[in-house]
């Protein structure tokens, strides 16, 4: 790697520096704020009130004695079905009763609960689940939702990072600290092409004022290789590569360094490769670690409306190669992709304005609902015994769709 790069790296760095009023009010256990700190997990949600719901309405957010947001749909009946994941499953922009998991329960009958976290990824929804699994909220029944850009975030030592300042922000502004996307606990291919947890750089709310040091900083991610790579998108220089011949070997990968077009696009594929992998071997880990509870895990993959569109136009989806990894591992999953595009089909619509029905960022109460019943089918197979409302049938389920669930 040659000095001007690292300088590079250093000034990009730089650019990350946490002011320390931020850390203040994140800290504070007095000020409103959206996330609260957790050493392994890097955060876990707070009660809070957000004005980022549809229609420039404010989103209540609340959370019950285990951890997971507030159950209102048969709160009073047992509960045999976690559901785990970032935002997707948190149901961030919406306020409680309005996500897909209330909308479940109330037609299933029976609640399913949230611990949804709005930016973790596979690693860190792993590692709750893992955590409450073990624990008071231990259920038959376990949901692992995986949005698209949950596979990268395995891979992210520290996501502000990768998300940029300008996202970081625009939340300024806002009565309630948004303050997250702070260091966490994540993983990394070796030489072997084997997955190795890595620690928390800032395990302790006291480091987290670490982040106001640009020469920690530097320290802690100059080497890092996701880094790296956000550094070779903004100059174009991709010589770091040469250092990652051997693991991308392992993975199966042929890094072409042969000029600057073959490289660009050689780091994209070797990050998409650590990504889609690492993803495929933490959900294997997980079903492992479940079945040896008796407990039966179910994977449902969520989307972004940019995505939700370009598949309703019919590009290609960009994580073909995840999707076959679940395949070959025999890891039930429910597609909605393919379950928007089918549903798509009945509209007049463009693939954007199609998307604008369901998507204010994340799902509109309306997108969530929708979801509830693209993966309701599945839900109803899945429970043993039937739920409720489905509990005195005796002929097959037939519903639209029932072949993409």
């Amino acid at each position: 790697m040659t000095a001007n790069f690292r300088d590079h790296v250093r000034a990009f760095l730089a650019e990350a520096v946490v002011d320390r009023a931020e850390v203040d009010r994140f800290l504070d256990p007095d000020q409103p704020k959206w996330a609260r700190f957790d050493a392994e997990l890097g955060y876990l949600p707070h009660p809070s009130r957000v004005p980022d719901g549809v229609d420039d309405s404010v989103s209540t957010y609340r959370y019950g004695a285990l951890g997971e947001r507030l159950v209102i749909a048969y709160a009073d009946r047992p509960c045999r079905v976690n559901t785990y994941g970032d935002s997707f499953t948190q149901c961030h922009q919406v306020s409680d009763g309005e996500t897909w998991q209330e909308y479940l329960a109330a037609h299933l009958g029976e609640p399913v609960r949230n611990f949804g976290v709005g930016g973790h990824g596979v690693l860190q929804a792993c590692r709750r689940l893992r955590r409450e699994e073990g624990g008071a909220a231990s259920a038959e029944h376990v949901v692992l939702n995986i949005y698209l850009d949950d596979h990268y975030r395995s891979l992210d030592a520290y996501r502000m990072l990768r998300v940029g300042r300008q996202w970081w922000d625009r939340y300024q502004s806002l009565p309630t600290s948004m303050f997250h996307a702070n260091p966490w606990e994540h993983v990394r291919f070796d030489h072997t092409g084997a997955l190795v947890d890595r620690p928390n750089p800032c395990p302790t709310a006291e480091s987290l004022y670490d982040l106001c040091d640009p020469d920690f900083l530097v320290e802690t991610f100059g080497e890092d290789l996701v880094v790296h790579l956000l550094v070779g998108r903004r100059t174009g220089r991709w010589d770091f590569l040469a250092d990652h011949r051997e693991t991308a070997a392992a993975l199966g990968l042929d890094l072409d360094l042969d000029g600057d077009e073959a490289s660009a696009h050689s780091a994209e594929a070797f990050y998409d490769r650590c990504a889609f992998r690492a993803s495929a071997m933490l959900v294997e880990r997980t079903r492992r670690e479940l079945a040896e509870q008796g407990k039966r895990l179910l994977v449902l993959l969520s989307y972004p409306g940019g995505t939700v569109a370009d598949a309703c136009a019919g590009k290609p989806r960009p994580d073909e190669e995840f999707v076959h990894y679940l395949d070959d591992l025999g890891i039930e999953y429910v597609d909605s992709l393919a379950a928007h595009v089918a549903d798509y089909q009945a509209f007049s619509l463009s693939p954007r304005e199609y998307r604008d029905r369901f998507y204010n960022g994340h799902y509109t109460p309306a997108g969530n609902h929708l979801f509830a019943f693209m993966v309701k089918p599945r839900f109803v197979r899945w429970l043993d015994p039937a739920p409720p409302a489905y509990a005195e049938k005796t002929s097959p389920l037939s519903v639209r769709g029932e072949a993409l669930a």
